[in-house]
């Protein structure tokens, strides 16, 4: 088992029938649907990245070894604003996936075509 990127990749697993792996490994058999979560998908991994970078960062800035001044204090305000930052685009990542798995399941299934689900059956064949 595969270590989870973001909390929504069971959500994600769920709606499209097939492992994260799998849509990367699949994404150019992928349906419309499908290749707009696994987009929404990759932008929130890079918001998650980007916040833990941030909070590492702020956490160095926040060293107890540096002299509280008031350089100290702008720093760490500073580096605050960015987490904020970082945080408010994640949140419109989750926002965004969550969105791109509501369209999926409120929308027809294909008429044509193999789905996700029936390639990775027939790799395993």
């Amino acid at each position: 088992m595969s270590a989870l990127l973001t909390r929504l990749d069971s959500r994600v697993e769920a709606a499209v029938g097939a492992s994260i792996a799998v849509l990367h490994a699949q994404e150019a058999r992928l349906d419309a649907a499908s290749a707009r979560i696994l987009e929404a998908h990759r932008t929130l991994v890079k918001a998650e990245t980007t916040l833990a970078f941030e909070r590492v960062r702020l956490l160095i800035c926040a060293d107890r070894q540096r002299r509280v001044d008031d350089q100290l204090l702008a720093d760490l305000s500073t580096q605050l604003e960015v987490l904020e930052d970082a945080a408010a685009s994640r949140d419109q990542a989750e926002a965004d996936l969550l969105a791109r798995i509501k369209e999926m399941r409120h929308s027809p299934a294909p008429a044509a075509g193999p789905t996700v689900v029936s390639a990775v059956a027939a790799m395993r064949r």
